[in-house]
């Protein structure tokens, strides 16, 4: 039987006094010293410091030591900030349980929201069936510390933004129309990258408004999908907390999207922001309700009405072309070219 605990780590079984974990951490250099140095640089230290009742499963120098340095060369720069403190948080568990606790397999909830696993094996503990707890309940002023012999990784370091995207069921309509633009391999591509991913709402929403558009013949062509993808895209980390009022980034299409920030929260080009700092090993997906389209879409639209002599009416297009008249009618065109593609319609 597998029982669920909240779960709070502690260094041995030795008594440090009137020190935090953080302290107990800084004091032995020679098994904590990288541990600490990721810690200092994710500025975490203080409030590991002062939350009460935490278990910390704190990896050895040697446990750090053995994963890819490309790994630990992005967690120690400020772009990779917000994964580096995810992966630190993993490692915490806001209750208090001795090894004693741990009679069978238990699991808990850690501090970046993601579960871990503690059984019994032998006369010690394993984490995740993987990492080894080789000093147990090191006790501090606020909780304790057991020593672990491999870092614990968190879900972002074995997922691609595409695959977050793919595990997300509200983007399974971005998922299609990238497949479609075989932009599969650039998106799951070392990047880094920023993506603003439009809900299937979103999707549904224009297309519902504009079911009267019959001016883009279908199917659409790649350059023009690829263009309103690479839109959604730029390149570098960017998490909410570097979102500005009036921030300008250029995308990896080449057009600038613009930020707003109100107490109704973030908006990037007037759509909302509406989940935020999905991590993934290659960047970073914020899912928005609305679909951006940018001024090269909207000329390509106009090209193919003016070479379409049934969208002319005395020599000039049945539509005025522009980014934001044409937002809505390309993203019914849009999906409805993916579903061509994708089923045979």
């Amino acid at each position: 039987m597998k029982l669920t605990l909240p779960i709070i780590c502690a260094i041995g079984a030795v008594s440090v006094g009137a020190q935090t974990v953080v302290d107990v951490a800084v004091s032995l250099p020679e098994t904590f010293s990288t541990l600490v140095e990721l810690v200092t640089t994710a500025e975490l230290a203080d409030a590991l410091a002062t939350t009460e009742d935490i278990t910390v499963f704190a990896p050895t120098n040697e446990a750090f030591g053995q994963l890819d340095s490309a790994i630990v060369n992005n967690l120690m720069t400020e772009e990779w900030k917000l994964h580096l403190q995810d992966t630190l948080l993993y490692h915490v568990v806001p209750s208090v349980v001795p090894s004693s606790a741990i009679v069978e397999e238990i699991t808990a909830t850690t501090l970046n929201d993601e579960n871990i696993t503690a059984s019994p094996s032998g006369e010690g503990v394993v984490i995740n069936e993987s990492s080894n707890v080789i000093q147990a309940d090191v006790e501090a002023d606020n909780g304790l510390i057991h020593v672990i012999d491999q870092v614990l990784l968190p879900s972002w370091v074995s997922n691609s933004i595409v695959d977050r995207a793919t595990d997300a069921s509200a983007l399974s309509t971005l998922v299609e129309l990238v497949v479609q633009a075989q932009l599969v391999d650039t998106l799951s591509g070392a990047g880094p990258f920023t993506v603003f991913a439009p809900t299937d709402d979103a999707f549904s929403e224009t297309i519902d408004a504009l079911t009267s558009e019959n001016g883009v013949e279908l199917p659409l062509d790649n350059d023009l999908v690829t263009t309103l993808l690479t839109y959604h895209v730029v390149e570098g980390i960017y998490p909410a907390s570097a979102i500005e009022d009036g921030l300008e980034l250029v995308t990896v299409q080449g057009e600038t999207i613009t930020f707003g920030l109100s107490d109704g929260g973030a908006t990037v080009n007037g759509e909302g922001i509406v989940i935020t700092d999905i991590l993934a090993n290659n960047g970073i997906v914020h899912v928005i309700d609305g679909v951006l389209f940018p001024e090269a879409a909207a000329n390509m639209l106009e090209a193919e009405d003016m070479s379409n002599p049934g969208n002319m009416e005395d020599g000039a297009p049945t539509t005025a072309p522009n980014a934001a008249g044409y937002a809505a009618a390309n993203t019914v065109a849009f999906a409805m070219s993916a579903a061509v593609a994708l089923f045979g319609m």
